[in-house]
């Protein structure tokens, strides 16, 4: 598949590792898939595309605007509609936890305004927070982020993300829908359940 293709070059290029490659993309796209039943074929097309390349773009391997200008350019290939390609863009540039987080308002989340693709933009947000609930995901990036740390120290580190984030994303407000609300018990659940068995491995 050609976006499997493009995706897996851009992690080859920008050296980004399987924490946010392609595993990440097509499990994202999985959850689209579960979490969605009202979406048109349009807009499945458009959050199956913007779930897997959201991440393409991330500028924690690359500057965002050579991100973004590589995937538009690839989007282009692809027989989509230019509104189309436009709105992708403008989903996976908004759609950064880390982002929308320095952007809160008096503790408030404030999620940008994409109209009538506005449940698109929240379907893919939640695809990609729900796919966080994954341990060994966090532990891969951590250990990217400092080679050197002991497994012990790794396991603490991400238990500690998990404790003071991840878990509390129904709480703070981040995961709101109630497709991708059905799945957080389960989800959190195995992430303990992760956490009770990795230190043994």
């Amino acid at each position: 598949m050609e976006l499997w293709d493009f995706i897996s070059k851009m992690c080859l290029e920008y050296s980004i590792d399987e924490s946010h490659g392609l595993k990440h993309a097509q499990d994202c796209v999985l959850w689209v898939c579960t979490i969605q039943d009202n979406l048109s074929a349009d807009e499945l097309i458009i959050a199956i595309y913007s779930a897997a390349l959201h991440d393409m773009c991330d500028k924690k391997y690359l500057d965002v605007s050579i991100g973004l200008t590589a995937i538009e350019q690839w989007l282009m290939t692809q027989n989509l509609e230019p509104t189309h390609i436009q709105v992708i863009l403008n989903i996976i540039s908004t759609m950064s936890y880390t982002k929308l987080k320095s952007q809160m308002i008096d503790g408030k989340i404030v999620f940008p305004d994409h109209g009538i693709y506005s449940n698109v933009y929240h379907i893919v947000r939640h695809a990609d927070l729900l796919d966080a609930y994954k341990v060994n995901r966090c532990m891969l990036y951590q250990k990217r982020l400092q080679p050197t740390i002991s497994h012990e120290k790794c396991i603490e580190c991400v238990r500690k993300i998990f404790d003071e984030r991840i878990f509390n994303y129904v709480k703070d407000g981040w995961i709101t829908l109630p497709n991708a609300l059905i799945h957080v018990p389960e989800l959190t659940q195995k992430a303990l359940h992760y956490f009770e068995t990795i230190k043994y491995l």
